[in-house]
């Protein structure tokens, strides 16, 4: 070496040493850093699970244990990419109507059993079955068979195309989700309702254990999980924490590695009182609602198919009235949120593919609002009263019931608050109990098409229980697009249909946080897509 580049090699390590130094405190690793085997994740959750039968159940409490203790074909990236669950690799046709599988051959059902091509077969199979009541049925509806090639071959043969087909396969709600066969048809559906041991069998890094209601959920590591050393952790125990000011004092104190959702609200002092927790949290993909209630069951029994106009939300000028110009969105975003979302009219939020800014259809006009309450027949004499029901699971929905309160107050109008715990909310709006708006965020979509199980007419998970049959024709619509152009045009109509008719009233995104230890490591933030926990590790 001459003694010009040996100069020029002695100024440079300094900064080359300190540029060392910073990426490893920026990625949270060091060289000696190697992940640990063992110890139990404790994880947080603001509410109780509903019952675990996972191709059933609603509500990210179930699917954050679905995807742990289940294995899927294919999963998502954060960035959109597909990669292979059970699946090594996959093929599909040039017309998209024939997806061949090629599975894993090392991938196990907790109880022994092969997850292999006819166990692929047998899961899709039930949650096409109408008699499983499965509330991903609809997005199987393009699914014309399921074909056995060999033991580690699955054919997937579609009726027509579905641009989404991965999307859904990898995260839609849980995604597909396998469960063994074998356990499926030893025990009862209450019997993994309930969490009977020996119920639920999956293939994913975690047996389930015990759930015991109002205490805890356990997880443990399944020794031959098909990812070699995978997971790492010894356990994952689950228990609900429904007040974010004790999860949080909880946290402080160590108790808590990892708060699986975070009320938005409460994150600046989660902060200030632990200041080395690690925030997560990443684009608006959530839509958060005040849902009104379109139709009502004539014979009053839950899914009637003789359906009446709701007395109240029944009227498009009442919804228009309420949802469109009688919510001041900007004050909700503002008071509720501190700011940390957006304001937003569109049904899937400005997060979504494919989403479209409809904002300008519905300004904030209380003087409008008057107007066309007046037209459908209320006013001083005939005041209009409605409740507005919000579930407990974070207090921001009680927060926006409130304003929304205080902003029908401005149109003469009455609302009154109820609020119940979010197992009470779900059996209301799935069993199509009676209320007339509701205050929830809903899944977070990776697509507009993730919508369609809560608005197609043909969905039991249909809330406003609209029975509008142009909604199914738009979906089919969008859905069978393959050219993305064309495809982004459709979902422009659709998310102006919806704001015209107030099927969907949105109020903005909801900003999504998880909230780690910082000895909690190897951990990907997949928003709610994905919690997945095979490559966690504690630095303790």
């Amino acid at each position: 070496m001459n003694r010009r580049r040996f100069l020029l090699v002695l100024t440079a390590l300094p900064v080359l040493t300190a540029l060392v130094v910073s990426l490893a405190l920026v990625s949270g690793t060091a060289l000696a850093q190697t992940p640990k085997r063992g110890g139990t994740l404790r994880v947080s959750y603001g509410n109780e699970i509903a019952h675990l039968d996972f191709h059933t159940a609603p509500g990210y409490e179930m699917m954050w244990v679905a995807m742990n203790v289940g294995c899927g074909l294919v999963n998502i990236t954060p960035d959109g990419k597909f990669v292979g669950d059970a699946a090594d690799s996959w093929q599909t046709s040039p017309d998209g109507l024939l997806y061949t599988f090629k599975l894993r051959k090392n991938v196990l059902f907790h109880d022994g059993t092969a997850m292999d091509a006819a166990a692929v077969k047998f899961n899709i199979d039930r949650m096409r079955d109408p008699a499983t009541k499965s509330g991903m049925r609809p997005f199987y509806e393009p699914v014309h068979s399921v074909e056995v090639l060999d033991p580690q071959t699955v054919q997937v043969r579609l009726k027509h195309p579905y641009a989404f087909f991965l999307h859904m396969l990898a995260a839609y709600r849980t995604g597909l989700i396998f469960l063994s066969p074998a356990s499926i048809q030893k025990f009862a559906v209450d019997d993994r309702k309930q969490g009977k041991p020996g119920a639920i069998i999956g293939c994913g890094p975690f047996k389930f254990v015990e759930w015991v209601k109002g205490s805890h959920l356990l997880m443990e590591r399944f020794d031959k999980y098909f990812e070699p050393g995978l997971p790492y952790l010894d356990k994952v125990i689950v228990r609900v924490i429904k007040d974010p000011v004790t999860e949080m004092a909880a946290f402080r104190a160590g108790e808590v590695d990892f708060i699986a959702s975070f009320s938005p609200e409460h994150v600046d002092t989660l902060k200030a009182q632990s200041p080395r927790a690690v925030i997560m949290t990443g684009k608006e993909t959530t839509p958060m609602k005040a849902a009104m209630k379109v139709t009502v069951p004539k014979d009053g029994k839950p899914m009637s198919k003789e359906r009446a106009p709701h007395p109240i939300f029944g009227d498009l000028r009442v919804r228009k009235a309420v949802g469109c110009y009688g919510i001041d969105r900007q004050e909700i975003v503002k008071i509720a949120f501190k700011g940390k979302a957006t304001a937003w009219v569109g049904m899937n939020p400005p997060g979504t593919l494919d989403t479209v800014d409809v904002n300008p259809m519905c300004p904030y006009d209380p003087a409008k609002a008057k107007a066309m309450l007046a037209e459908a027949g209320y006013g001083p004499a005939k005041p209009l009263t409605f409740e507005i029901m919000a579930d407990t699971e974070k207090s921001v929905f009680n927060i926006i019931a409130t304003v929304v309160k205080e902003q029908m107050g401005r149109l003469g109008v009455t609302a009154n608050i109820r609020l119940v715990d979010k197992v009470s909310w779900m059996n209301t709006s799935l069993q199509d109990g009676p209320w007339d708006m509701y205050v929830e965020d809903l899944l977070s979509l990776l697509t507009l098409d993730s919508n369609a199980y809560l608005s197609n007419t043909t969905s039991s998970w249909s809330h406003e229980r609209h029975n509008d049959k142009r909604v199914d024709e738009f979906y089919a619509r969008y859905a069978r697009e393959i050219d993305p152009v064309k495809r982004k045009a459709i979902a422009k109509e659709i998310q102006e249909f919806f704001v015209e008719n107030m099927y969907w009233n949105n109020i903005s995104g909801s900003p999504f946080y998880m909230v780690a230890q910082p000895w909690m490591k190897g951990y990907t933030c997949n928003a709610e897509f994905e919690v997945h926990y095979h490559r966690v590790w504690l630095d303790k």
